[in-house]
């Protein structure tokens, strides 16, 4: 059975639509048979092409904290299945057209966002990077912040996103080791 991108090949895409087609034809590549990574197309611009994707990341990360304990100790809660929501504004992908990563599912990192406004929100430094940046690299930076393999958590640039969970990773988990744990 072909897969739906089959059917867009050898389209004659320019611009804007071809570089969302070769956005999609990386993805679809790099993670058609991923144990840890599947993607699903949420939405698309009037060519038929992905401007909203959901990324479902299946690897164990931690996804909050228990109630502080009589140590003051609150151990880590782990999760298997989690989902990012990547939407591409009309302007992407120039300059002030920066992907937007959201996580709809609770993880507990610093450079995700767990409390206030904007729960969810993936900082990837997109300042940092060129326009010419494919999504697969930022997703492929994802698998590495929910693995722990990746974090910032001291409060200086590039400044995590949530200082709670920040502080939490200096004063719990890495004292206690918690960042170290297997893949299931």
């Amino acid at each position: 059975m072909a897969r739906d991108i089959d059917s867009f090949r050898g389209g004659n895409y320019s611009g804007r639509d071809a570089r969302l087609f070769n956005e999609w034809e990386m993805i679809d590549r790099r993670y058609q048979d991923d144990d840890q990574c599947e993607y699903i197309i949420r939405k698309r611009n009037v060519a038929n092409l992905p401007i909203m994707y959901d990324i479902v990341f299946n690897v164990k990360t931690i996804t909050g904290v228990e109630p502080p304990d009589e140590q003051g100790l609150q151990r880590p809660i782990f999760g298997k299945e989690h989902t990012m929501r990547i939407t591409l504004p009309n302007n992407y992908p120039g300059s002030d057209g920066k992907p937007e990563f959201m996580f709809i599912t609770e993880v507990w990192h610093p450079n995700i966002r767990y409390f206030g406004d904007f729960k969810g929100r993936v900082c990837l430094n997109p300042n940092d990077r060129s326009v010419y940046t494919p999504l697969v690299e930022y997703i492929d930076t994802v698998i590495s912040f929910l693995t722990y393999e990746d974090y910032h958590a001291e409060n200086e640039y590039p400044y995590p996103e949530d200082l709670e969970v920040a502080e939490w990773v200096l004063n719990q988990a890495e004292p206690q080791g918690w960042l170290s744990f297997e893949q299931d």
